[in-house]
């Protein structure tokens, strides 16, 4: 009897020892809304006493792993997974579409480990590995190389702070221990019909490991499209020349009706396009070239010239798409936006007046929307838009000689800025030079952390230092 109580014992001892091995999280994905509020994973390079001894990480599959919602939809699906991340803790998984949204569904795993280390005065310091996330509210995706971005609308699973309290990520974020995981899901603005390449940009920082992701993809196909044309009505032909006629009540024949059958009404699809270009320092009227396109396409669809006189230009547009264009003058500063005419109904008229920036030697510009690789000299495909239109000016003003000028935060290690400045803006002109542009008519310089536009302040305050300008030397 005593043996066949041990062995019960034994039994269950086992069986104790074969589950729950690792912590419970809870970051399954919830079947309701997400919390309101932005902010990033909040690590940086350096955040951690450099006294901690390193120690050998686990292998990812020893993490432990939460039940989603939709495995379909989770990043360790193989099917699913989709791009690269900036931070190798994020996978991104599966991402849909629905009329209102883009939905990018998202696993980030906390790697840190728990370490043991001296402060400055010498006092042991226990760190449990921890980590406090969030999601700000300021991401976007990007696509049409820059031409287009998407911002971010909610997110489940994850706080969605704004900037204010990202910078307390202790109270508002979301605390990882250390090995667990989390499943959310972030939701932006619909991609445009046809936009299926896209990067995912949370931040811009050399300071924080950003939840930035490149090179994600989903079908997205566009609406068959055809280039603008006012539909014509043409008058059915008949070979019967007899006119209509009616029959009395007696069988008599009665009047006779020559009135011709109405055709029906056209169906107008396009929509008229036009505005006045004009500078934006006298507001008088500039002759200029619109180069326009689908924000789908790579490819120019046609141009428009505006009068020298008034500046007036007209665009005949297909409804129902959305368009980008380029302004462009000679000694002016050349201009992107969009036309969405994905809402507008055919035979409508929009007014959309353009205002470009008249250059002189000595002007110094920012060139917005320049984006690298976290850390990296690696320029995006979301730069390519803003690089082209500096390409194209450059283009309408043969004679014209630039600097280019790099310039980083305040953050990390000077000489390294330095380089990495340096190594950004030689990276601009190595695409601006193959795209046509002469080498000679190029200068590149980079300046690091020497002249930043603000010393302190937070992280979000300080990105106006991370930037790349231009200096015109001739014209």
């Amino acid at each position: 009897m005593k043996q066949l109580i041990l062995l019960f014992i034994l039994a269950i001892t086992v069986q104790s020892c074969q589950f729950g091995s690792y912590p419970q999280g809870s970051g399954g994905y919830p079947s309701d809304g997400g919390n309101s509020g932005g902010g990033n994973s909040g690590r940086t390079g350096n955040d951690r006493p450099q006294t901690y001894p390193q120690q050998t990480p686990r292998e990812p599959d020893n993490y432990p792993q939460q039940t989603p919602r939709e495995p379909e939809n989770y990043p360790t699906n193989p099917q699913s997974r989709s791009g690269r991340s900036a931070d190798k803790d994020l996978v991104v998984g599966n991402i849909r579409l629905t009329d209102q949204y883009t939905i990018l569904y998202l696993t980030f795993t906390n790697r840190n480990q728990p370490r043991t280390g001296r402060d400055r005065n010498g006092n042991t310091v226990r760190d449990d590995g921890s980590q406090n996330v969030a999601f700000h509210d300021n991401a976007v995706l990007i696509a049409a190389n820059g031409a287009r971005t998407f911002r971010a609308v909610k997110t489940e699973n994850i706080p969605f702070l704004n900037e204010s309290q990202s910078r307390n990520l202790e109270r508002f974020g979301r605390k990882l221990q250390s090995g667990e995981s989390l499943n959310f899901v972030a939701y932006f603005d619909r991609l445009d019909k046809g936009l299926e390449n896209f990067d995912l940009n949370e931040c811009n920082s050399d300071a924080y490991i950003c939840w930035n992701a490149y090179d994600l993809y989903v079908r997205n196909p566009n609406d068959a499209y055809n280039p603008p044309k006012e539909p014509t009505y043409e008058p059915p032909t008949s070979t019967d020349n007899t006119p209509t006629k009616t029959r009395t009540k007696t069988g008599k024949v009665g009047e006779v009706d020559h009135t011709p059958t109405p055709p029906p009404a056209p169906v107008v699809t396009n929509v008229l396009v036009s505005g006045v270009v004009r500078d934006v320092k006298t507001n008088r009227p500039i002759s200029a070239t619109i180069d326009y396109k689908l924000s789908s396409s790579k490819q120019v669809i046609d141009s428009v010239q505006s009068f020298s006189s008034t500046g007036l230009y007209k665009m005949t547009l297909q409804k129902g798409q959305v368009y980008t264009y380029t302004a462009s003058a000679r000694g002016y500063l050349a201009s992107n936006d969009v036309v969405d005419l994905s809402k507008s109904a055919g035979g409508q008229k929009v007014t959309k007046d353009i205002y470009l920036t008249p250059l002189a030697v000595g002007d110094k510009i920012t060139l917005k929307n320049i984006y690298f690789e976290v850390s990296k000299s690696d320029i995006l495909p979301a730069s390519f838009s803003e690089l082209n239109k500096l390409v194209t000016m450059m283009e309408d003003n043969p004679l014209m000689e630039i600097r280019l000028e790099g310039h980083t935060d305040v953050v990390g290690d000077p000489e390294a800025n330095l380089e990495l400045s340096q190594d950004r803006v030689d990276a601009c002109e190595t695409y601006i030079v193959k795209k046509g542009i002469p080498s000679a008519r190029i200068q590149a310089v980079g300046y690091g952390d020497t002249r930043p536009i603000v010393k302190k302040g937070t992280d979000e305050e300080r990105k106006v230092n991370r930037r790349v300008e231009f200096v015109v030397l001739k014209l």
